[in-house]
């Protein structure tokens, strides 16, 4: 799960591609020769196991090697836009996530022509995968956080619809001694939806203003102006400063954990609820990986007391797509494997069986919703929400103010209460000017 990491610091090597994106377009192509290979770059992860798995079907199917090259998340964007700036030609096809659709766009194929496409809905789309009109990816599976919570010590009934539900609930469960945490979930860069993110969103609140507006003309209108430093966001802080060192019914080295770290807190038995995307399901559920498999489901944001609305989602999708520099002979076959699998009723559902992730291909899951009462769970607590996000925004900075966000997120819940006002001010001053830079 390890990959070389491109010698340059994170925020450095942020900072230079997306400022200067343009500089490799204008590298010819190095011709190579045409062969029946196609190499395939992702992160670890099952839902990207469960892909190549059917990818491999279909190599076996037309005689055409498939090489899996794996990258952790932690150093992908800086090794996949590495590679495409220079135009490397190690990978013809790559996971293309929603949260940096802009970084890469100009050197990605169109994928318009790919005609499974048009069975998938098009918010999955706009504007993530969109650049200059053309798509730059095929979703391959629905990405959609939601909370996971143990069904033997919680009922349906019982699950926190408020954050003060949400303390008393954990706090209960602790002071049974069923548990050592009430809620454990990701905060660290780059996993601050599980935490952060989801609470400043359940609170009313938005990373940059008017609220869940992602069209880059609309946020340049207003000024790129950060929410960061807004009530919600603060209050959101707060929160998870009372829970960490207050309430203690989170870790206390919760501010330092990746989603990785808390799901594993979560299979243990030692947590109650965690929040993780749809698409870990399956992990959680494998009696194999999870103490907790067979005594899981899931449910609706707990609510934070400045929102006006009374459920909210991100709603985005994980896409395959291809360097535009790769051979033409080679983008064809690409094009026709990222048809198949999602045309493929049985790598349809098989996604959804396997890992909880949806399938893109919406008359899959309408067969599904009939046939499938625990999909129809998953959809009442996710996208069936009133409110219905993306979960990220769509500059080419986007890597650099997530960062940034993230370190002064951190800087507030580890440092003094008092000092988290000032400290996000600070921050969200900082990402305007990012963003204002895109």
């Amino acid at each position: 799960m390890s990959a070389t990491r491109v010698p340059l610091g994170r925020r450095a090597f942020l900072k230079t591609m997306s400022g200067g994106l343009a500089l490799g377009a204008a590298v010819p192509t190095r011709a190579r020769a045409q062969q029946a290979e196609l190499k395939i770059g992702y992160m670890p992860h099952p839902i990207h196991e469960n892909s190549i798995k059917w990818m491999k079907v279909w190599a076996a199917e037309r005689k055409v090697t498939l090489t899996p090259v794996p990258t952790s998340y932690e150093v992908y964007v800086e090794k996949m836009t590495a590679n495409l700036t220079s135009r490397g030609g190690q990978y013809d096809i790559i996971w293309h996530n929603d949260d940096w659709g802009q970084l890469w766009g100009r050197y990605l194929e169109p994928v318009d022509d790919v005609a499974a496409i048009k069975k998938m809905n098009r918010f999955l789309y706009e504007p993530p995968f969109v650049w200059e009109g053309k798509d730059t990816g095929v979703a391959f599976v629905e990405t959609i956080g939601t909370f996971f919570y143990r069904t033997d010590l919680l009922s349906e009934g019982e699950f926190p619809k408020t954050w003060d539900d949400l303390v008393k609930t954990s706090q209960r469960l602790q002071k049974d001694g069923k548990v050592k945490w009430g809620f454990t979930g990701g905060m660290k860069y780059p996993h601050g939806w599980f935490t952060f993110f989801w609470s400043i969103w359940a609170n009313g609140g938005d990373l940059l203003l008017p609220v869940h507006e992602r069209r880059n003309e609309e946020l340049a209108k207003a000024g790129w102006k950060s929410g960061l430093a807004e009530p919600e966001a603060v209050q959101a802080v707060e929160f998870w400063w009372d829970n960490i060192k207050t309430h203690k019914i989170a870790p206390p080295g919760q501010p330092g954990y990746s989603r990785d770290d808390a799901n594993a807190i979560f299979m243990a038995g030692d947590a109650a609820i965690t929040m993780a995307d749809t698409t870990l399901y399956g992990k959680f559920n494998d009696p194999k990986q999870s103490k907790v498999a067979g005594k899981i489901s899931v449910a609706s944001f707990p609510m934070g007391p400045r929102a006006k609305f009374k459920s909210i989602a991100w709603r985005d999708a994980w896409a395959w797509a291809i360097p535009i520099h790769v051979d033409p002979a080679k983008k064809k076959l690409a094009k026709d494997l990222l048809n198949w699998i999602n045309l493929n009723h049985e790598a349809q559902v098989d996604l959804w069986k396997a890992t909880g992730g949806f399938p893109p291909n919406e008359e899959v899951q309408r067969e599904l919703i009939k046939t499938d009462p625990v999909f129809r769970k998953f959809r009442a607590a996710t996208v069936e929400s009133e409110k219905i996000i993306h979960g990220a925004f769509y500059f080419a900075r986007w890597p650099e103010f997530f960062a940034t966000g993230i370190d002064h997120l951190v800087k507030a819940v580890t440092g003094p209460r008092d000092a988290i006002k000032a400290t996000l001010v600070e921050g969200g001053k900082k990402m305007s000017e990012i963003a204002a830079r895109a």
